[in-house]
């Protein structure tokens, strides 16, 4: 019985991964609106029954999409700025993470990152209120944060946590404005100075 099990719940992970790498060749090709949950549906060869025992709609698909792929993306770049530069202060290691993450839009494009706020502002849970939180590790940044409280470089009537907050509220700012703007400008260019400006803030 135990067997019997552990193979249902194996299948059903394969089946999960199979609609997502198939919905998210199908919204990056189509874009999101030309997608529906029949047509992914249908590319699975699975009923409208089981694609809603793994995600609850469309929009769960693009939430996991985002935050797998900016992961990955912080991953590959950061994790390589801290292994290449084992020396940097806490303060480089802050800005850096910082101008990482608000590239990442350039790399996955305009219509998913506007998809994915769209998404979680229309969410009535507390869980959008962390998305970005989930997506950039929130782990790994408080280890910056703490070795930089511990070297005296950040504001002593500042938390840890209130530290972490300004940082994730700066970036959700950036990445909402940048949306409402259409994308008129370069976000990680004009992102340098206003990255500065928190940065001095909070020293």
């Amino acid at each position: 019985m135990k067997a019997t099990e552990t193979n249902r719940q194996l299948k059903g992970k394969a089946t999960k991964k199979k609609i997502f790498t198939v919905a998210k060749e199908l919204i990056l090709t189509k874009g999101y609106s030309h997608v529906t949950v029949d047509e992914i549906c249908e590319k699975c060869s699975l009923s409208k029954g089981a694609f809603y025992i793994h995600y609850k709609s469309k929009e769960d698909i693009i939430r996991k999409l985002y935050r797998d792929d900016i992961s990955e993306y912080m991953d590959e770049n950061f994790k390589k700025y801290l292994l290449e530069n084992k020396d940097a202060s806490a303060i480089d290691k802050l800005k850096t993470f910082m101008m990482v993450a608000l590239g990442f839009p350039l790399v996955i494009g305009e219509e998913l990152t506007k998809l994915a706020f769209i998404v979680n502002l229309t969410l009535k849970s507390p869980e959008s209120s962390s998305f970005l939180s989930d997506c950039l590790e929130t782990e790994l940044l408080l280890e910056i944060v703490d070795e930089g409280i511990s070297d005296s470089l950040f504001r002593s009537d500042l938390s840890r946590e209130e530290i972490v907050n300004a940082v994730y509220s700066y970036l959700t700012g950036v990445l909402v404005t940048w949306c409402l703007s259409n994308f008129a400008y370069d976000i990680v260019k004009t992102g340098e100075k206003s990255v500065e400006v928190l940065i001095k803030g909070l020293q």
